[in-house]
């Protein structure tokens, strides 16, 4: 069974230090603040109502895919029970809180929740950060997980997605044209691991990258470019120690959906084709 899946479509942080993490999203990444409720805040990258949400009520991290039919989210529904995955409908509270017309939550077996969602709300107005960081659109979310081989299995068999490539044990997925929307790492913690922007070119990536550094925010790696994906990238870490990515020009189109899954060694190499140095155990082909 195959679902048409339209994109990813928002992440849900988690955080107990709202102010902190908003501040962060706001002021050092340059999203644009989309108001709150009910203590939760949403934030906006692109022509979405909202593409980050911090959430002081959740426990658990969410990411969030759009179908394009409601038969499609039924049909979500029947191959995720299939897999022996258990489904929860979002009842009417749920949904206006995700700002979405209906949807189905479940749980990942690194702990994350995923969620389907249909018709979620877009935004009337263009997108304007409070500072020009380049961002165009929410490129990718990275997980890890300590049972790398059970993700995979997940995300491919039960989700539906498509592996585009490995380095290592780590796994790149597509949902669309794009190289990958999901990277899933080997670690010894399971959970949200970072969050990338695209943003429009080289220049924006590095602009990012002196931002950062000027406002001491840790560079975790880069200005680097990604050997699977060819994307070019400057990686930061935020609040609880989630990764923040600005990314450019990925690979996407039928250099990617043509050809067969690549397989790249557990190396530093794999993950940063420029050298750019790291002491991140994921991106060094190890989880220690």
């Amino acid at each position: 069974m195959t679902i048409q899946y339209r994109d990813l479509r928002y992440i849900r942080i988690a955080s107990k230090d709202t102010p902190s993490m908003g501040a962060f999203l706001h002021d050092t990444i340059g999203l644009q603040a989309a108001g709150e409720s009910d203590g939760r805040q949403y934030f906006r990258s692109d022509h979405r109502a909202y593409s980050v949400c911090i959430d002081p009520s959740s426990g658990e991290d969410a990411v969030a895919l759009t179908v394009g039919t409601k038969a499609d989210l039924a049909n979500a529904a029947d191959r995720l029970t299939k897999a022996n995955v258990t489904v929860i409908e979002l009842d009417e509270t749920a949904c206006a809180a995700r700002q979405i017309k209906a949807g189905i939550a479940c749980r990942a077996p690194n702990g994350v929740t995923v969620e389907i969602v249909w018709r979620p709300l877009h935004s009337g107005w263009r997108y304007h950060g409070p500072r020009d960081a380049g961002i165009v659109d929410l490129l990718a979310v990275s997980l890890t997980s300590t049972d790398i081989a059970a993700d995979e299995a997940f995300w491919t068999d039960a989700v539906g997605l498509t592996v585009s490539d490995w380095a290592g044990d780590a796994c790149y997925l597509r949902l669309d044209d794009k190289h990958h929307r999901i990277a899933i790492y080997p670690s010894k913690t399971d959970g949200l691991f970072g969050i990338e922007f695209e943003v429009e070119e080289l220049n924006n990536v590095m602009q990012g990258y002196y931002y950062f550094q000027g406002h001491q925010i840790p560079v975790v790696q880069g200005p680097g470019k990604e050997p699977v994906s060819d994307k070019i990238f400057v990686t930061a870490r935020g609040p609880r120690g989630i990764l923040f990515t600005y990314g450019a020009d990925m690979a996407q189109g039928d250099a990617v959906t043509t050809r067969i899954p690549r397989q790249y060694p557990a190396a530093p190499a794999s993950f940063c084709a420029w050298g750019s140095p790291t002491d991140q155990p994921e991106f060094l082909g190890t989880r220690t």
